[in-house]
């Protein structure tokens, strides 16, 4: 085999696949033990128990040797089994269950740097491990029937919501939301080319429709499938979209108007602090008294649920006025403007800060006191100075489909941002079902699957 030296690099070791899916493990000169906790606490792997000893790592002669002389569990690397080898680049090593992938990093930590630790100290939460999205979307192209789409959206009903222990605790593999994505964009096709060719007003309330509406829609569904408990049903969601998104609208609006001061100071900006507030507290309102829905992912959904019906419904409004004050022309375009920009826009903002209020709430009911708590201040504050960067009126760099580089921008932060939440809450369902597995059940914040 090549050898390469390892200095000034590292040897990051990735699950890929099996319980310690997402683990990572930075391989270099310091002689490393990869056990279970008993026996390596720092370097511990759930694949493997006690009594099966432990794999050394340490640097020779340029390269990492791996000794599994004390490891009685058979070891593969490159489908072949061995007891002792040198690590190279792009080595797969498969330990039980669990196949481990070899890559060079630089530094201490993959992907670490001030930048990235700065960030995740603001937002208080940690960065992304074993995320890939690629992985997370493989199911998009991939065929579905009729009956996969219908029971992809049976879930949270007494019958279709799974205990603890049946829970596949996972990064989703939502596809779904892709195929309404796709419809919506084409029925909102059909009706601007059939407007443009025919100039016929009885289009214009279909447009509004589609764009306002099902673009929207197809945004929730990707986070009703990145729900993992799968105990929200879609009548609890419907509620929330319509009395959730009317409430929101009316509450903003009664802010709006007992503090203009916001408005005359900020402008169009103070939209962040008075309409995120107000589908916060709808969001607590509806959901914060029922304890059993305790999971930061619960509280995503729940967010997104309320996001997407402020948005449709204040979409619809702002094509409406665009129609009335510009003409068919104008308010078409605004209507499709706004159905692209939707996934970016108020589904995102409401979940990541609905999730982060569950992150402090758990499985008690809602209290004032929790709006105080650092953990949940940091995200919401976040939300809202995203909000109001977006609405501000200046133009970072013209593009075209998203109008502006800011849009994009703030749109990957936020995401970014809802992503690390997505593992947060996977976390929580990967221990509580531990604590409830007497004797503790081996499972992985990834578990692949199947």
């Amino acid at each position: 085999m090549a050898e390469f030296s390892p200095s000034p690099k590292n040897i990051l070791l990735e699950c890929i696949t099996g319980w310690d899916n997402g683990r990572r493990i930075i391989a270099g000169q310091r002689p490393l033990k990869i056990a279970h906790a008993a026996l390596q606490p720092d370097l511990a792997i759930q694949e493997m128990s006690a009594s099966q000893g432990y794999i050394m790592v340490s640097a020779e002669n340029g390269t990492l040797r791996m000794d599994a002389g004390n490891c009685t569990i058979p070891i593969y690397i490159n489908n072949q089994e061995a007891k002792t080898w040198y690590l190279q680049e792009h080595d797969l090593m498969r330990i039980g269950n669990s196949v481990w992938r070899s890559q060079q990093v630089a530094g201490n930590a993959p992907g670490g740097g001030p930048a990235r630790g700065n960030f995740t100290n603001l937002i208080g939460l940690e960065g992304l491990e074993g995320f890939k999205l690629s992985d997370i979307f493989s199911e998009v192209f991939k065929k579905h029937t009729r009956e996969e789409m219908e029971d992809q959206l049976i879930t949270g009903t007494s019958r279709h919501t799974p205990a603890l222990a049946d829970i596949e605790i996972g990064w989703g593999r939502p596809w779904l939301f892709a195929r309404l994505l796709a419809g919506s964009v084409i029925l909102a096709f059909i009706l601007y080319t059939g407007f443009g060719m025919f100039n016929n007003i009885n289009l214009v309330p279909g447009l509004i429709f589609v764009g306002s509406f099902a673009v929207p829609l197809s945004t929730l569904i990707f986070f009703l499938e990145m729900n993992a408990p799968r105990n929200i049903s879609i009548f609890t969601i419907t509620q929330l979209l319509f009395v959730g998104g009317v409430a929101s609208i009316i509450v903003a609006l009664i802010f709006f108007s007992r503090f203009e001061f916001f408005s005359g100071l900020l402008g169009a900006s103070a939209a962040g602090i008075i309409e995120e507030t107000a589908k916060l507290l709808i969001v607590a309102w509806l959901m914060g008294k029922a304890t059993k829905y305790r999971w930061v992912l619960n509280g995503l959904l729940f967010g997104a649920a309320v996001g997407t019906g402020f948005g449709a419904f204040e979409s619809a409004g702002y094509a409406f006025r665009a129609i009335l004050d510009g003409g068919m022309e104008r308010g078409v375009g605004n209507i499709m403007l706004r159905g692209m920009l939707a996934p970016f826009m108020h589904i995102v903002w409401t979940a990541n800060s609905a999730a982060a209020l569950w992150l402090v709430k758990g499985k008690k009911p809602f209290s004032w006191e929790m709006l105080q708590a650092p953990a949940f201040l940091r995200i919401f504050i976040a939300m809202m100075l995203i909000h109001m960067v977006w609405n501000a009126p200046f133009v970072l760099m013209p593009l075209p489909l998203v109008i502006d580089l800011k849009f994009l921008l703030l749109g990957i932060l936020e995401w970014v941002i809802c992503f690390r939440l997505i593992q947060t809450g996977l976390r929580q369902l990967n221990k509580a079902r531990e604590e409830e597995s007497d004797p503790p059940l081996k499972v992985g914040l990834y578990t692949e699957k199947r």
